[in-house]
């Protein structure tokens, strides 16, 4: 199917409307103009139809994206993630949808599955030796031209063009300036966008290709972070070919051999990290920062229950609280299936070596129980049996992990009385409740996401 008809296909009114109810409707993201997209129900097909209008004859606008800063330490700049309003993101979803179906070949692999692939390349014996470049302010660092370049081959329908081109160019600025006189974006993806990893993959695929043509090595790039494999002594000579590359289309990868480099060369023998894992002769475990890091997400589950406990009122408040937190307690250490997806912490770590780790956090877990006074009142689950359960690979036969996917209406009003109460939740329609089940998953996500948000 050519660019133009998929484009056409994705910008109708029934499946904007899909969008909507499935991706956006649920979401807690709120734009500049402080519009809540569960907001949109009132007046969706007014919405969809000025959005159609617009599209097809080009005057289609995005509404500068609301800034979020996000810490990297005290030793970095922050990241500016970019958040639409719910309009526009109904818009952007539809637009990364039509990229995603025009260049199928440059879809964002799974860390699972680059991890996998490691593995093999690394018992495989036919390397000795690694080379590591990260690239600098990767998505402020590609340039318009060259996503023009990329997208010019398959794609010529002027409405498409000047979608993705008025994306990638609407400012981003910071809620109390508002978006009025904000200069336009002239270099650079902004990040958290539908269309952010899709386009950037678009515009380096050619160099990844090019990369991948070099004889005798493994090659994997996952966004700014990028690893390869080589045979004795070549390391050296392909990470600078490699890096002559990168810098060829205007992109800042940290130079090889100087000192406090992210980037480096290194024999297989000295262990390394690659999106989060350690790899080292032992094999490939959980980086340790990010066991601290997940711990503490634990650790604060028990705090927030003690809080609950002082405001309690009858043994009906205190059981809930117990309820509530082995409830969150249990899904932070299995995840769970949403949306057809696995999500959790395990589920991003399932290509270990060994659960020796996962013994040590399960120790973890049960000497906050007992410091919580819980034993006999909480059952938490195990993180060697979900890490087992993951490898049987097939979504629909899993029983220890959750599919909130598969709950019936029943089963969701009963997760749902655990926070809200059970008198509360039985005056609620079915609509409601399912309304209100598909938020509360939505933020629990979140805060899966958050254990795994500085991986890479």
């Amino acid at each position: 199917m050519s660019a133009a008809k998929i484009f056409k296909s994705r910008f109708g009114s029934r499946y904007l409307t899909k969008i909507y109810l499935e991706k956006i409707k649920s979401s807690g993201a709120i734009g500049i103009d402080r519009v809540r997209p569960s907001s949109l129900d009132k007046t969706l097909s007014a919405e969809i139809k000025l959005i159609l209008t617009k599209v097809k004859n080009g005057s289609y606008r995005f509404t500068p994206y609301k800034e979020k800063l996000i810490s990297k330490g005290c030793s970095s700049f922050p990241r500016q993630i970019s958040i639409p309003t719910a309009r526009d993101r109904i818009v952007l979803r539809a637009l990364c949808d039509c990229l995603s179906q025009v260049f199928p070949d440059t879809k964002l692999k799974l860390p699972q599955v680059v991890i996998h692939s490691l593995k093999e390349a690394l018992s495989s014996h036919h390397y000795e030796e690694y080379a590591k470049i990260d690239l600098q302010k990767f998505y402020p660092s590609i340039s318009h031209e060259l996503i023009n370049s990329s997208i010019r081959g398959k794609i010529r329908k002027p409405q498409f063009l000047q979608l993705i081109r008025d994306a990638v160019s609407t400012p981003t600025v910071p809620e109390a300036k508002g978006g009025k006189n904000a200069s336009r974006n002239l270099h650079g993806v902004p990040q958290g966008l539908a269309i952010s990893n899709v386009l950037a993959e678009i515009a380096l695929h050619s160099v990844d290709l090019q990369i991948q043509k070099i004889p005798n090595i493994w090659f994997k790039r996952y966004v700014d972070d990028i690893l390869i494999l080589t045979p004795k002594g070549q390391s050296e000579d392909v990470a600078n070919l490699v890096v002559d590359k990168l810098k060829s289309i205007n992109l800042s990868p940290h130079p090889v051999g100087e000192p406090d480099s992210k980037s480096k060369v290194a024999c297989l023998s000295e262990s390394f990290v690659f999106l989060g894992y350690q790899v080292g002769l032992n094999g490939i475990s959980i980086r340790q920062e990010s066991i601290h890091r997940f711990e503490a997400s634990l650790a604060k589950i028990f705090t927030a229950y003690r809080h609950r406990l002082n405001v309690v009122r009858t043994p009906q408040d205190k059981e809930r609280a117990i309820a509530y937190c082995e409830w969150e307690l249990n899904l932070r250490i299995t995840g769970c299936i949403f949306e057809g997806r696995r999500l959790g912490w395990i589920s991003y770590f399932s290509q270990i070596s060994s659960t020796v780790q996962l013994r040590s956090i399960n120790h973890t877990v049960r000497k906050l129980v007992s410091r919580f006074n819980l034993e006999r009142s909480i059952s938490p689950k195990s993180l060697i049996k979900t890490f087992y359960e993951l490898q049987r690979g097939d979504k629909a036969t899993h029983k220890y992990i959750p599919n909130y996917d598969e709950l019936t209406i029943v089963q969701q009003r009963q997760i749902l009385a655990i926070s809200l109460g059970a008198a509360l939740v039985n005056k609620m329609s079915s609509a409601e409740v399912e309304r209100k089940f598909k938020y509360k998953i939505s933020k629990a996500v979140r805060d899966l996401e958050k254990d795994i948000s500085h991986i890479s």
